[in-house]
């Protein structure tokens, strides 16, 4: 279907947006259009209408809101990379950010955009889910928040239903003694997926390891929580020696598929090595520190 096909409706505000969503459940959604523009020009996926965001300035923002960081849907990678919000409680979105793609993508993909797609290679979602980020699914008569932990199903594919549009992602502010970190593996430095990716969370307390969540990226149909190695993790005094023990498991917790970018075991591989490297960047957070541990 040629874009000349299209029809392009672009709402100048939310309560618009929502109500053309409402009349149109097949519309499909533009926030950057990095992805969607892409697929249908590659014969993907077919669209009658689409419902453009870009006019609607209330899901543009980062701010403090009831002791979270709610960040609007259409902020982009770049504006994730400039926040100080981001940057002084979740560096490790920052970092994530970073590794999307080139400066150009960066500057027009959204957060919304890079949740809704359900890519399993997408960068945001790892780091989002270890930091227990929630975010709302809005209609024209009710609005409902959902763990992000829970928001994938499978490639491309989400719990939100087709009345429903993505309006903000709420980040609560991580406790005291808190490292997040994000570490990814790509064929090339620019516009690269991820071949695999990890997601480390550790809470410090009394020199111990008080709760821990380790996230992977691009090694199954979504994100996949390593709640065994975060288990194991847990209650235990940190150390190389133990990172390397958890990585092994985290290893085996991946569900991968072998593609053109890398093998089953080349993907399980790359876990275990990001897996210790996430982890003592983690570590080194949640202690103040700005060095990894030799």
């Amino acid at each position: 279907m040629a874009l000349s096909e299209i029809r392009f409706h672009t709402p100048k505000n939310l309560a618009e947006a929502l109500e053309v969503l409402g009349e149109l459940k097949e519309a499909r959604i533009v926030a950057g259009g990095t992805d969607l523009y892409v697929d249908i020009k590659q014969g993907l996926i077919e669209a009658r209408d689409i419902i453009s965001l870009h006019k609607i300035e209330e899901l543009k923002g980062i701010e403090k809101k009831d002791k979270k960081i709610r960040i609007g849907a259409m902020v982009t990678a770049q504006d994730i990379i400039s926040s100080s919000i981001i940057s002084q409680n979740i560096t490790a979105l920052a970092d994530a950010a970073q590794s999307v793609a080139s400066y150009q993508i960066r500057s027009m993909a959204t957060i919304g955009g890079n949740l809704s797609s359900a890519v399993p290679s997408a960068d945001l979602p790892p780091v989002l889910i270890t930091a227990e980020a929630t975010v709302e699914l809005r209609c024209t008569e009710s609005s409902r928040e959902v763990s992000l932990s829970e928001f994938f199903r499978g490639p491309r594919e989400t719990v939100c239903k087709t009345e429903e549009l993505l309006t903000f992602i709420f980040v609560p502010f991580p406790p005291p003694n808190t490292g997040i970190s994000y570490q990814k593996f790509a064929l090339r430095e620019a516009n690269a997926l991820a071949v695999a990716s990890v997601a480390s969370r550790l809470t410090l307390k009394d020199g111990k390891i008080d709760r821990a969540a380790i996230v992977l990226g691009a090694v199954g149909p979504t994100p996949v929580e390593a709640l065994k190695t975060s288990e194991f993790l847990s209650g235990k005094e940190p150390s190389y020696s133990l990172f390397k023990e958890a990585s092994l498991m985290a290893k085996e917790e991946g569900k991968p598929i072998s593609d053109i970018r890398g093998s089953v075991w080349y993907r399980k591989e790359l876990i275990q090595i990001l897996t210790v490297r996430a982890l003592n960047l983690a570590l080194f957070r949640a202690q103040g520190k700005s060095k990894r541990m030799e």
